[in-house]
C-alpha cells in the first residue's frame, strides 16, 4: 500500500497542490519484507498500523477548477534572486527557495513535526490579513481545496496570494495563479502577524463566560461599541507520553466498582512482582526529536534526552538505535525487547514522524524495564556524547545475561513447577490480543482522520459564513442612495452571522486540540500496548530458538565414554591407564559444560517466569487502565467545551435581529 508507485508531474506548482493522499491513509512504516520466524503466531505486523495522518485524503473532483501552472520556470523571479537561478524561476522558485519570512511563519505555524498546517491554523493567519473574508475564503480554497491542512509549498502560494490580495488597489483582486505568476518579480512581502492562538494544540477554548456586558449588549446592534476583552484561554498539558508513560498524570485513584488488587497473593510470593507495584509513578521518559538538517543524502540524526540520566540531549543516528537493540538481544535474549522501525531510502515526512515516535516507545520500553534500565551499554547510549568514538575505542561485551548471572536458592524456589503451562496460555491468546490492539489502532487512525476533516469543514463554515456576513448588508437594497446607504436590518444579521461563524472557528480549534491531544496520547498509548504484545511474541520466538541447548547429546557421550572407560580397565591393554585418562579428561569437560547448561536452562525459565508475572502483567494492566482512563477525560473535557461553545452561542442568537 505505502510502496505503491505515486503520481508525480514534472511541475512543482502542479505537484503540489494535487492530493496524493487516498480515501484511506498509506502505512509508512509497512515493510516488504516479512519479520522471519513469526509463522504459527498470527500475521500481526507491528509496523502495519496505519500512521497518524497529518492531512485528510479526500479526493478532488475532477468539476473543480485545477490549480495548476503551465510552464512556470520561464517565470520571472522572485526578488531578482530567483530570476538569476535559471530554472528555480516563476513559483517554482518561490516555492523551491522561498523568502525568510515566508519559512519564519511556516515553523511558528506548524506545531508538529509533520511539516504541514492545519486549516484553522491558516485562518487564524489569514484574518490578520485586514482582507476582506471573499479573499480569505478564495484564497484557502484555491490552496487547499478538500484536504484538512496544507503542506509547505501550499503554505509558501496561499502567503504569496496574501501579498498579491494586499498590494492590489481593486476593491475586489484578482485572486488566481495566473495573477500570482505575473506579478511575482515585483510582489511585496505579505502584512501578517502570529495570532495569540496559533499553537491550538494546547491552547483551550474554554465556554464563553457569561458577564454583564455580555448579557446587556447585543452584538447585532449596528451603533458603535466597545469590545469585550476574551478570557484568557487555559492550557492544556500535552506532553508526550512515550513508551509505558501513557497517562501517568492520571490521580491513581480507584473508581468504585473495581478492584485495586492485582493477585495480593501472587504478588506476595514474587517479591520482584511486589518490588514493581506503582511501576507507572516512576517511569523515566526519553524524549527523541528528529534533527531536520541531515549529513549528506542519507544520515538523519535524532536528539535523544533522559530525564533521569543527566537531563543532557545526545546526537544519534538510525544506525546506532540498531547498534544498542544488537547489544540488548544478545545479552537479554530472554527478556521482552521491543522492535525497532524499518529503514526506508528518502523517506518523507510523515515516514520520519512516525519512525521517530517508534524509536521514542522503543527506548520508552527499554528504559523503564527493571532489567534492562540498569544496562552499562544503554546507559553510555543515552549520555556519551561522542558515541560513534566511542565505540570505535571501546569492545563491548556481549556475552549472554546467563554467563554472568547466578541464580539464588529463593529465586530457583520461585520459579512455578507449571511454568509452561502459565507460558502456553499466553502463547495461545497472543495472536487474538495483537490482532484486537491492530484493529483499535487502525480505528483510532481512521477516527482522528475523521476528527481531523470535520475540524477543516469547521473552519469552512466560518469562512462561508464570514463572507455571507460581508456580503450582505452591501447587496440590501436599502443600501443604496434611496435607503440612506445603511441597513440596520441587514447589519445586524451580518454581526450575527459573524458570531456563528466565530463559534465555528472556536470548534475548529477544538476539534485541532482534542486531534493532536488524541494524536499524543491515546493512539501512542494502543500502540505501546500492541508493542508489549508483539514484544512478548518475538520472546517465544527466540525461545524456541535460542533455548535449545546439547546436554542430551553430552550426556551419551559421556556414557559411551563411560563404557568404554570399562572395556580398556577389562582388556589391561599396555598403556590403558594413558587411554583412560584422556576419556575421563574429556568426561570431566563434558559434564562440566553440562552442568553449566542445566543452570542455564533454569536461568532461562527464571527469566521467562520474570518477564511473565513481573513485566508483562504488570505493564498489560497499567497500561490500559491509565491509557482509557486519560482518553475518557479528554473526551468528556472536549464534549464540555463544544457544549459551552454552542450554549453560549445560543443565547446571543436570541437577540439576533428577524425583522
Amino acid at each position: 500500500m505505502f510502496n505503491a508507485p505515486r503520481r508525480t508531474n514534472p511541475s512543482l506548482a502542479q505537484s503540489a497542490f494535487l492530493n496524493s493522499a487516498g480515501s484511506s491513509y498509506p502505512d509508512p512504516l509497512a515493510s516488504s519484507t516479512p519479520n522471519p520466524g513469526t509463522a504459527g503466531y498470527g500475521d500481526v505486523d507491528p509496523w502495519s498500523g496505519l500512521p497518524s495522518p497529518t492531512r485528510s485524503g479526500t479526493p478532488r473532483r475532477d468539476s473543480e477548477e485545477a490549480i495548476t501552472q503551465p510552464d512556470l520556470g520561464a517565470g520571472g523571479g522572485f526578488g531578482g534572486e530567483a530570476a538569476r537561478a535559471g530554472d528555480g524561476g516563476g513559483l517554482n522558485g518561490l516555492i523551491a527557495d522561498p523568502p525568510a519570512l515566508y519559512l519564519s511563519l511556516l515553523d511558528q505555524m506548524d506545531t508538529t513535526p509533520s511539516g504541514d498546517v492545519s486549516i484553522s491554523s491558516v485562518h487564524r493567519l489569514l484574518s490578520t490579513s485586514k482582507l476582506p473574508a471573499a479573499a480569505i475564503e478564495r484564497i484557502i480554497n484555491l490552496t487547499a481545496r478538500d484536504k484538512s491542512s496544507l503542506a509547505r509549498p501550499e503554505f509558501i502560494c496561499a502567503l504569496a496570494l496574501v501579498a498579491l490580495a494586499q498590494s492590489s488597489d481593486s476593491p475586489e483582486p484578482d485572486i488566481s495563479i495566473e495573477a500570482l505568476v505575473s506579478s511575482l518579480p515585483n510582489l511585496p512581502f505579505p502584512s501578517l502577524f502570529i495570532p495569540a492562538a496559533t499553537t491550538s494544540s494546547v491552547i483551550r477554548t474554554e465556554p464563553p463566560v457569561a458577564s454583564p456586558s455580555l448579557l446587556t449588549s447585543s452584538p447585532w446592534d449596528t451603533s458603535p461599541r466597545v469590545p469585550t476583552a476574551r478570557a484568557p484561554a487555559a492550557q492544556e498539558d500535552t506532553s508526550y507520553t512515550n513508551g509505558y508513560d501513557v497517562g501517568s498524570g492520571v490521580h491513581a485513584v480507584e473508581p468504585s466498582g473495581y478492584s485495586t488488587g492485582s493477585g495480593l497473593a501472587g504478588d506476595a510470593a514474587n517479591p520482584e512482582a511486589e518490588a514493581e507495584r506503582g511501576y507507572w509513578k516512576r517511569l523515566e521518559k526519553v524524549d527523541v526529536e528528529l534533527i531536520k538538517e541531515r549529513e549528506g543524502w542519507f544520515l538523519q540524526k535524532y536528539k535523544v534526552t533522559s530525564d533521569k540520566r543527566g537531563g543532557e540531549t545526545v546526537s544519534r543516528r538510525y544506525s546506532d538505535f540498531v547498534w544498542l537493540l544488537d547489544c540488548m538481544l544478545r545479552r537479554y535474549p530472554f527478556r521482552i525487547l521491543p522492535s525497532l522501525p524499518p529503514k526506508k531510502m528518502s523517506p518523507d515526512a510523515m515516514f520520519l514522524e512516525q519512525r521517530r515516535k517508534g524509536l521514542q516507545r522503543f527506548l520508552g520500553m527499554i528504559v523503564n524495564h527493571p532489567i534492562l534500565r540498569e544496562d552499562g551499554a544503554l546507559n553510555v547510549f543515552l549520555t556519551e556524547p561522542n558515541f560513534e568514538a566511542w565505540r570505535k575505542r571501546v569492545k563491548v561485551s556481549t556475552d549472554e545475561e546467563s554467563a554472568n548471572k547466578r541464580l539464588s536458592k529463593s529465586e530457583e524456589m520461585n520459579i512455578p513447577a507449571d511454568l509452561d503451562e502459565k507460558l502456553g496460555i499466553l502463547r495461545d491468546h497472543l495472536p487474538a490480543l495483537m490482532g484486537s490492539y491492530q484493529k483499535l489502532v487502525v480505528l483510532a487512525e481512521r477516527s482522528l482522520g475523521r476528527l481531523m476533516a470535520a475540524s477543516a469543514d469547521s473552519s469552512r463554515f466560518a469562512l462561508g459564513l464570514h463572507t455571507v456576513g460581508e456580503e450582505m448588508p452591501r447587496c440590501c437594497y436599502r443600501a443604496g442612495a434611496g435607503g440612506g446607504g445603511r441597513c440596520s436590518l441587514c447589519e445586524g444579521v451580518g454581526r450575527g452571522l459573524a458570531e456563528v461563524a466565530e463559534s465555528w472557528t472556536k470548534v475548529a480549534e477544538e476539534g485541532e486540540r482534542r486531534a493532536t491531544v488524541i494524536l499524543l496520547g491515546s493512539i501512542e498509548a494502543l500502540k505501546a500496548q500492541r508493542d508489549l504484545y508483539v514484544a512478548f511474541r518475538d520472546l517465544f520466538i527466540r525461545h524456541d530458538k535460542l533455548s535449545k541447548d546439547s546436554v542430551d547429546a553430552l550426556r551419551k557421550k559421556v556414557e559411551t565414554r563411560l563404557k568404554k572407560i570399562e572395556a580398556l580397565r577389562a582388556a589391561a591393554k599396555p598403556n590403558w591407564e594413558v587411554e583412560v585418562d584422556k576419556l575421563v579428561s574429556g568426561n570431566e569437560q563434558d559434564n562440566s559444560l553440562i552442568t553449566s547448561l542445566l543452570a542455564r536452562r533454569v536461568f532461562i525459565r527464571a527469566c521467562m517466569w520474570h518477564e511473565l508475572s513481573v513485566v508483562f502483567h504488570s505493564r498489560q494492566a497499567a497500561q490500559a487502565t491509565l491509557g482509557w482512563r486519560e482518553f475518557a477525560k479528554v473526551e468528556s473535557e472536549a464534549g464540555e467545551v463544544v457544549t459551552g461553545i454552542w450554549e453560549g452561542l445560543r443565547e446571543r442568537l436570541e437577540r439576533m435581529p428577524v425583522e
